[in-house]
């Protein structure tokens, strides 16, 4: 029997059997019904009759006669039981033998009721007035036995009918479903053989009607799956050898790789790995796989998979490997399947060997830089004695020579001050590589202080506003007075508003650069906006990669090394901001940058302090002076030996620490310039052996090197320049170191004190007027801007980032550098 075969059975016979239920609970319930109708019209007719023949009777109170009459119809078929009351209530006769029930002795004044007689039965009790109730009532009470032994009858021969009818039905089923189902039970097996692939069976022999119809197109449908399945069967093959071939060869390329490679599931846990990464940590196969990242490799690379939540975002770091070198991590997160497994490639590349080129080349670029600045000091010294010279000596004597004879002196003048300019700006550019290499080698002096950025600004705002003047170029410090202060190098800062403002009125041609700044959260956000050509979208970043610039540089002329931006962005994320650019092509640009507030604020700076004069000394007269100079270039030396000698100095010259020891002790000078970093004996030391000896302890020393800020404090001397030197700053600072006690020069002195302190650390300070103790930087360019005249003393640690030449034109102003 097939499935189909008993589901419709067992259908059809449910449905056929409530179907029978149903009809034989109505037909009982109508029979129950037609049954109560009819019983209740017999004891109606029994009542009424036994009320129409008792009236005689009870009027004359022959009780035996109505007992008689009701005991006759007792008898009929029905009836079971029969009494009869007065008008009071009273039974005067009933068929109840021996007794009536209590129960029907008050129970007359309905015409039809339902009875139930304990211990007796149920009954339907009819109930008549005889005489309108005046002589009393007949009641008949109907055995409701009889109505359902009527309905149990009839509802036993409907079952039995709808039974034999059930069986006939499913019979004649069985013969019709069979036929149907038969055909259908044989396609189903082959349907099944075709499912597991036997396409060699054959269908079940079937007629035209709808199941041969099926069965047909169930067997070309076979012989089309037996193609498809062997073309796929082919396919799969193909793909899987294939696959296996790109598999293997993917294994090889991983197992082959240079660079380690691990991959970290959601959890940090190690899925795959190379041998490139075992050999750089160490580690054999079995203590890596299936490991957490954090118990194999440092913590760095487990903390990479944490890093990158999104897919294709990649981070970087540094780790140490092994063999004690240098790797580098970079990690990116990637998507498996779906949006729940997520996965992390680490790719791990040894990095010794280009960390140590990278030092090597930023040594070599520092060292280089360090020896471009003797030359170009000899060089500049030169240039600036030969344009002096020729401007006092020679071009006066030409003023009655032929005109090609003036022309041709006029060209040399033009010739030797395009010399100056651009030695000056070959020294900027030194200067930017040197600072970028020492950033990036970590050797960069950071003098972290409370810092006011209003302040600072203004500061480079100054220095900049010659530039921007002589282009027409209005330049505007928006910066609030108020701002929160931070906490940075107050000279680095300087430096990142010079180059942004110097770029800023390099490509602007008209118009105002304005500088402004607010708080946003815990930070402030500075915008430098100019008017100038703009950067297209494409050189936004790369305008911050160093020796890059805006522009086609094959087609267009570059203007300065490419350093001013990415110095400034290594010296904005040294201090926890960052930097950026907006800008579209002839609107203007906007360079930003964001510096933590620091948390506390800086004290208030002191007020000025005014110091007496030092009392004067004895006057000695300037050809009368001595100096000795030491350097190991022989051109350095011969500059300074003629730019002293024409200032009236007698000099002498000594190539090392060693020789400069000798001469002082046996010329005894009266002043010496000293290198740092000569063969042999270096300045340091020298210096340090000359405060030793008593009989040189009393020299003052001027530093003229190209050594760092912190290495010119800590050498002793008195003072100190920078190669390449400028000749006014030197002789003012000679000269303020020997001539100070000169009686008859009392020109007052401005000295700017390093933190707003009110002490003056160093040696020799001569300053025959009254001396001024400025705090802060902006009240020194107050006081020279404001007219004072006079010398000015500036530790070499804020010196070095001041603006020296714009300080150095003011008329009658002399500076001098001193060490901290």
């Amino acid at each position: 029997m097939s499935t189909i075969f008993r589901r419709t059975l067992i259908a059809v016979i449910l449905v056929f059997g409530v179907a029978a239920n149903a009809t034989a609970l109505l037909s009982a319930w109508l029979l129950h019904r037609h049954l109560t109708d009819e019983y209740v019209t017999k004891g109606r007719a029994i009542a009424m009759a036994i009320a129409a023949a008792s009236p005689d009777a009870l009027v004359a109170d022959d009780d035996a006669a109505v007992q008689a009459m009701i005991d006759e119809f007792l008898h009929i078929d029905g009836v079971g039981y029969i009494f009869v009351t007065d008008r009071q209530g009273m039974v005067l006769a009933h068929t109840f033998i021996p007794a009536m029930p209590k129960a029907l002795r008050h129970e007359t004044s309905a015409a039809v009721s339902q009875t139930h007689l304990e211990g007796i039965g149920d009954y339907l009790q009819v109930t008549a007035p005889i005489l309108a109730g005046e002589a009393g009532h007949v009641s008949v009470g109907m055995d409701k036995v009889g109505i359902w032994r009527v309905m149990r009858g009839a509802v036993m021969r409907q079952e039995g009918l709808m039974l034999a009818m059930l069986c006939v039905a499913v019979l004649v089923f069985y013969a019709l479903v069979g036929g149907i189902t038969r055909p259908l039970v044989e396609l189903a097996g082959y349907a099944v053989k075709i499912k597991d692939h036997d396409f060699s069976a054959k269908p079940p022999e079937t007629g035209d009607d709808e199941v041969g119809i099926l069965a047909r197109a169930m067997e070309s449908m076979a012989a089309q799956l037996s193609l498809l399945v062997s073309d796929l069967k082919r396919a799969v093959a193909d793909t899987t050898r294939d696959l296996e071939d790109s598999l293997a060869h993917t294994r090889a390329i991983i197992n082959n790789l240079a660079d380690g490679l691990v991959v970290l599931d959601a959890d940090a846990r190690i899925t795959l790995f190379n041998p490139a990464l075992l050999a750089m940590f160490g580690k054999k196969a079995e203590e890596v796989a299936d490991q957490p990242a954090a118990e194999a490799f440092p913590q760095a690379m487990a903390a990479m998979a944490g890093a990158c939540p999104a897919a294709n975002q990649a981070t970087a770091a540094e780790v140490r490997l092994a063999n004690g070198g240098t790797g580098k991590a970079v990690a990116t997160g990637v998507r498996l399947a779906g949006e729940e497994r997520r996965a992390t490639i680490i790719l791990v590349r040894d990095i010794t060997v280009e960390k140590e080129v990278d030092r090597m080349k930023t040594e070599f670029i520092s060292t280089v830089s360090h020896e471009l600045r003797t030359p170009l000091t000899s060089v500049l010294g030169f240039a600036k004695i030969i344009r002096r010279k020729f401007t006092d000596l020679v071009a006066p004597a030409l003023t009655e020579a032929t005109p090609k004879t003036w022309r041709g002196a006029q060209q040399i003048r033009e010739n030797l001050d395009i010399i100056v300019a651009e030695g000056q700006r070959l020294t900027e550019l030194v200067d930017d590589v040197l600072d970028i290499a020492k950033m990036e080698s970590g050797r960069c002096e950071w003098n972290m202080a409370p810092v006011s950025l209003a302040e600072t600004a203004g500061h480079a705002v100054r220095a900049v506003a010659g530039l921007a003047a002589r282009k027409g170029i209005s330049l505007e410090n928006k910066l609030p007075a108020n701002l929160p202060r931070i906490l940075g190098d107050r000279d680095r800062l300087i430096q990142v508003f010079v180059n942004l403002l110097g770029n800023a009125v390099k490509f602007t041609e008209h118009g105002a650069i304005v500088v402004e700044g607010s708080v946003d959260g815990s930070e402030i956000r500075v915008a430098v906006r100019d008017s100038g050509s703009g950067i297209a979208p494409a050189d936004l970043e790369r305008i911050f990669e160093k020796f890059k610039q805006a522009g086609d540089t094959l087609t267009e002329k570059p203007k300065g090394t490419g350093l001013g931006l990415p110095i400034c962005r290594q010296i904005i994320e040294r201090h926890g901001g960052r930097i950026w650019a907006e800008s579209e092509p002839g609107q203007g640009s906007v360079f930003r940058f964001t510096l933590p507030i620091l948390a506390e604020a800086a004290d208030t700076p002191a007020a000025p302090v005014r110091h007496p004069a030092v009392a004067p000394g004895d006057n000695t007269q300037t050809e009368m002076r001595h100096i000795l100079v030491v350097d190991d270039d022989t051109a350095v030396r011969r500059f300074l030996e003629t730019l002293f000698t024409d200032a009236g100095y007698i000099v002498a010259t000594a190539a090392n620490g060693a020789e400069a020891l000798s001469l002082a002790a046996n010329w005894q000078p009266e002043c010496i310039t000293m290198d740092m970093r000569m063969p042999g004996m270096g300045g340091k030391e020298c210096i340090r052996r000359l405060r030793q000896n008593p009989a040189t302890s009393h020299i003052p020393v001027v530093v003229v090197s190209v050594v760092s800020s912190r290495e010119r404090a800590e050498s002793g001397a008195d003072a100190a320049l920078v190669k390449p030197v400028d000749q006014e700053a030197l002789l003012a600072t000679v000269r303020g170191l020997l001539e100070g006690q000169d009686p008859e020069n009392t020109r007052p002195c401005l000295v700017l004190s390093r933190n707003g302190g009110r002490e003056v650390s160093r040696r020799f300070f001569m300053c025959p007027g009254e001396a001024t103790i400025l705090g802060q930087e902006a009240e020194l360019w107050q006081a020279v801007e404001g007219g004072f005249q006079g010398t000015v003393f500036l530790p070499a640690s804020l010196g070095h980032a001041m603006d020296l030449e714009r300080l150095l034109g003011f008329p009658g102003l002399h500076v001098i550098l001193i060490p901290d």
